[in-house]
C-alpha cells in the first residue's frame, strides 16, 4: 500500500522508488502484487507516463487515510517515547524561512541527529495533508480550520527609508508627511492605495500613490536601501538594516495591526514526536 501511494502521488516509478529507497523493479512488483490481490488495475503504465485509473484514484485517497491512521496507531502504542527519527516534512514562507528558520536548523539537527528534514519554501497557501507535510510555518491571522496553530512570535512591520532618501526629501515628523514622499507598497499586505496605521488607539488610513507596487518584500527592501522611497516592511527583513543604519525607522509610534508567526499541523490525537519536538524547538528559539 505504501508503494502504491508513493507511485500514485508522484506518478513516477523512478521518483517513488528513490523516495522509498528501493529499486524501480522491486517497486513495480509490489504494486503488481497489490493489483493482483485486488483483482483490478490501479495504474496505467506506458513507456512515457504513469496515470491513475478511476478506481486507482479512489483507492489512493483511502490508502492515504489508512496509512495516516496506521502512523497514529504506531505512535499511540509507542507513546511517543522513543527518540525522534525519520523524515520531517516542513513548508515555510520563502523569505521568513530563509532568514529566520534556516539559521536555526543546524542546532535542531544536532539535537535530533536521527531526524531528516525535507524543506519546501513556498509563499502560497499549502495544503499540508495534500503535500504530506508534517508542519507548516505561516504568517498572518489564521483561520485554523482542520489544523492546530501554535503562536511562535509576533510579526511586526515598520515604516523605513534610507538615510539618503531622508536627506533629500526630509524626515517625516507626522503622519501627514507620508503623502509627500515616494512610497514602496507590498501589494499583498492590505488594500491598494492606503496604509492603515494606529497610535494609542487612534487609527488612520494614509492615502499613498506608490511609485512601486510589488508582491516581493525583498525587492522593496532593495529599493528602500537604494533611496527610492519609504517602505512598510516586516521587522525580520529589516532588523539588521535598522541596527546598522542602512535604513532608518520612521514614525516609530505608528504601527499596523500586529500579525503572528504560527506553526500549523494537522489535527491528530497522537502528535508524532518528530512534529512535537520541532514545534517546541521553534517556539523556544524564534520566540
Amino acid at each position: 500500500m505504501r508503494a502504491f501511494v508513493a507511485v500514485g502521488q508522484k506518478l513516477s516509478f523512478a521518483d517513488a522508488a528513490n523516495e522509498l529507497g528501493i529499486s524501480p523493479s522491486a517497486l513495480s512488483r509490489r504494486v503488481a502484487q497489490l493489483e493482483d490481490s485486488l483483482g483490478c488495475r490501479l495504474l496505467q503504465r506506458t513507456t512515457r507516463r504513469v496515470t491513475l485509473t478511476e478506481v486507482g484514484a479512489l483507492y489512493l485517497d483511502r490508502c492515504v487515510d489508512i496509512l495516516a491512521r496506521s502512523e497514529e496507531a504506531d505512535a499511540a502504542v509507542s507513546k511517543l517515547a522513543r527518540e525522534p527519527q525519520g523524515l520531517l516534512r516542513v513548508t515555510l514562507p520563502n523569505l521568513y524561512g530563509q532568514l529566520r528558520v534556516a539559521p536555526l536548523l543546524p542546532e535542531f539537527m544536532r539535537r535530533y541527529p536521527k531526524l531528516k528534514l525535507e524543506l519546501s519554501f513556498d509563499d502560497r497557501f499549502v495544503d499540508l495533508v495534500a503535500r504530506r507535510a508534517d508542519v507548516g510555518i505561516r504568517i498572518g491571522n489564521l483561520e485554523t480550520g482542520d489544523y492546530v496553530a501554535r503562536k511562535l512570535a509576533p510579526n511586526k512591520r515598520f515604516l523605513c527609508a534610507s538615510p539618503d532618501h531622508l536627506n533629500r526629501f526630509g524626515h517625516p515628523t507626522q503622519i501627514a508627511d507620508l503623502s509627500r514622499h515616494a512610497c514602496l507598497h507590498f501589494s499583498p499586505l492590505m488594500e491598494e492605495g492606503r496604509w492603515r496605521l494606529s497610535h494609542r488607539g487612534r487609527k488612520v488610513e494614509v492615502p499613498i500613490d506608490p511609485v512601486v507596487r510589488a508582491d516581493n518584500a525583498e525587492a522593496l527592501r532593495q529599493l528602500a536601501l537604494g533611496g527610492q522611497g519609504i517602505a512598510l516592511l516586516a521587522g525580520f527583513l529589516i532588523d539588521d538594516d535598522i541596527r546598522t543604519g542602512r535604513l532608518v525607522q520612521i514614525l516609530p509610534e505608528w504601527t499596523i495591526a500586529e500579525s503572528w508567526v504560527f506553526a500549523v499541523y494537522p489535527h491528530a490525537r497522537f502528535l508524532p514526536m518528530k512534529t512535537r519536538v520541532f514545534v517546541d524547538f521553534l517556539a523556544e528559539t524564534i520566540g
